[in-house]
């Protein structure tokens, strides 16, 4: 007898919470209609219909996968960033809520901008979903000309997927290099979420964290690694009155405003994340004005 969508709901949703998941209900209708290719509300608003062996073998494979740890994105093969779906993978980081900062303080610094045409810079770009989603936000007022950089072939491909997706396989370019090394131009705007994660602090990460690669993470013994990288170089590839913009990890904010006042930046800007929590700066090279 084939089982029902409800029948399979209240199984996967009471595995769920004996593992201790917090909305067990709500990430069975998520491993379903993924499964199902069908919508939340047609989950919830079907719940009679019937599901055949092979659907019901695939979502019970992948409820196994999710009550080991295994985030729902790693397992669908998509996550939500800035009220878009981006296609991720085990070889690029899943955004998170967070980052988002990054697009609303490009969009703030934009309204100043005098320049139609803007070139921008996304280093570590993973899936490219900071990069892409700037694109769509401002390409309706300004010129953008964007670039994805990444060191690993892999994200770059999921990045390529993303392009395709949003029909931007002509408006951004994704370029493969070890940080800098293979740029020859400067951009008006820097950005990057690089990884930030002091080494010793990996094995304290949720379970659901550590799928994320390595690489993407793990930010040396201090956790400013990235930081010392970017900000020795980046002045090379910077316009004049460009703008770098980072995330940084908690308690990090005096130790990278040093680093860039080291090499020659003033920061004019940092934002808070929802917690309170300084998560994104921007610099300036030999900018004049005050650190806030």
């Amino acid at each position: 007898m084939k089982p029902t969508i409800e029948s399979l709901m209240k199984q996967s949703s009471k595995l769920l919470k004996v593992y201790g998941f917090e909305r067990p209900r709500h990430e069975s209708v998520i491993i379903l209609k993924d499964i199902l290719k069908k919508s939340y509300v047609d989950i919830l608003s079907n719940s009679d219909l019937k599901i055949s062996i092979a659907e019901k073998n695939k979502i019970l494979e992948n409820l196994f996968k999710r009550l080991k740890g295994k985030p729902l994105s790693k397992i669908s093969g998509v996550k939500e960033f800035y009220s878009r779906q981006f296609i991720t993978s085990k070889d690029t980081l899943d955004p998170r809520p967070d980052t988002e900062l990054i697009v609303d303080v490009v969009k703030n610094l934009s309204k100043d901008f005098t320049k139609k045409k803007l070139n921008i810079l996304d280093v570590g770009t993973g899936s490219a979903c900071i990069i892409i989603t700037i694109t769509l936000e401002l390409m309706s007022k300004l010129n953008i000309c964007a670039t994805g950089l990444d060191i690993s072939k892999r994200a770059l491909l999921v990045a390529k997927k993303n392009l395709i997706k949003f029909n931007l396989n002509n408006k951004v370019n994704l370029i493969q290099s070890n940080w800098f090394d293979n740029l020859d131009n400067k951009f008006d705007l820097i950005i990057s979420n690089p990884p930030y994660i002091k080494k010793n602090d990996l094995a304290k990460l949720s379970k659901e964290v550590l799928h994320d690669p390595l690489i993407s993470l793990e930010g040396g013994l201090t956790g400013l690694r990235s930081y010392f990288k970017i900000a020795k170089e980046v002045h090379k590839y910077i316009k004049k009155d460009g703008f770098v913009i980072l995330e940084i990890g908690i308690g990090q904010l005096k130790q990278v405003d040093n680093i860039f006042l080291n090499q020659g930046f003033r920061r004019i800007l940092k934002e808070k994340d929802l917690q309170g929590i300084d998560r994104v700066v921007v610099y300036q090279y030999k900018s004049t004005k005050y650190i806030v």
